[in-house]
């Protein structure tokens, strides 16, 4: 029996541009050289999400230089391909192709989970590109789908496609956020609003008070409200959040004191106990074991 691959490896980039399995394939790549890739298109949506590299691509005719973290959200039937690939570093991406049939069905049971899809397709506006948090949030759930697609576990497709419904929810809340899109809002409960305050600002001071004082409400409601969502503590989840934050970032090749930093943890000690307290691991243990290779 051959050596199975690690579920954290490229594999050998695939020029076939068709579906051989039914409602989704995913792949992960790393090349440091490859051949001109020519215009194609598919009968599936396409999502294409670049981790590293000089790359322009190319989506019908829009030129994009792309950027790491950036994504392109590619409809069926569509022209694209790279135009322009640097060989003096890696080229990195993740591709999750999407059967038009599976994302209607999913549809029918989560409204407007095609959002993103179809206001890319009706806009021509294919290319975003996610803060950090954003990011590191959407990367988590395709990490976890690539690494769920490579190994044979119990519950293995549920799994799989439980996190395709979060990265393409996650790609929705993006695009409906990026500006492009004019109208009302929904009016947002507190404890939505206090999700995404603490979301967007991660890196920050985030104590009980300074919380409370923002939304102008009293600590104790603040508190309320995690008790009853979560139940658990504000503290608890802000460190839950930056620690899965980091967990993504190091995954991604960032490096550990870098993510730690660029997610709140001021003090490297703190962070370090935090980590293998709640993951298990040490930092640098993790890092070796599932950085993308």
């Amino acid at each position: 029996m051959g050596k199975k691959k690690a579920h954290n490896s490229a594999i050998p980039f695939i020029r076939r541009q068709y579906m051989s399995r039914p409602d989704y394939e995913c792949f992960y790549y790393k090349d440091i050289t490859l051949d001109m890739v020519a215009p194609h298109y598919h009968g599936n949506y396409e999502l294409y999400f670049f981790l590293e590299g000089n790359v322009r691509y190319r989506v019908g005719e829009k030129d994009y230089d792309m950027k790491p973290g950036a994504f392109l959200l590619i409809p069926p039937n569509l022209i694209h391909n790279p135009i322009k690939i640097d060989e003096s570093c890696p080229y990195r991406r993740f591709v999750l192709w999407l059967d038009r049939g599976f994302l209607d069905r999913l549809a029918v049971i989560i409204e407007d989970i095609d959002f993103g899809f179809n206001y890319a397709e009706k806009n021509k506006e294919y290319f975003y590109h996610p803060e950090y948090v954003q990011f590191n949030d959407l990367f988590s759930s395709l990490l976890e789908m690539w690494q769920e697609y490579n190994e044979d576990h119990i519950f293995k497709e549920t799994t799989i496609i439980n996190n395709i419904i979060a990265a393409v929810l996650k790609i929705n809340r993006i695009v409906y956020n990026s500006g492009n899109i004019e109208k009302e809002k929904p009016k947002k409960e507190l404890s939505t609003l206090v999700f995404d305050y603490i979301n967007s600002h991660i890196a920050e001071d985030l104590t009980l008070e300074n919380i409370a004082n923002h939304f102008y409400v009293s600590k104790y409601h603040i508190s309320h409200i995690f008790k009853n969502n979560l139940g658990i503590s504000l503290h608890q989840y802000i460190i839950k959040k930056r620690l899965q934050n980091c967990r993504s970032a190091i995954a991604s090749g960032e490096s550990i004191s870098s993510a730690a930093e660029k997610n709140g943890f001021d003090d490297y000690t703190v962070f370090y106990r935090a980590f293998k307290k709640e993951y298990g691991i040490s930092p640098k243990d993790f890092r070796k074991a599932n950085v993308l290779k």
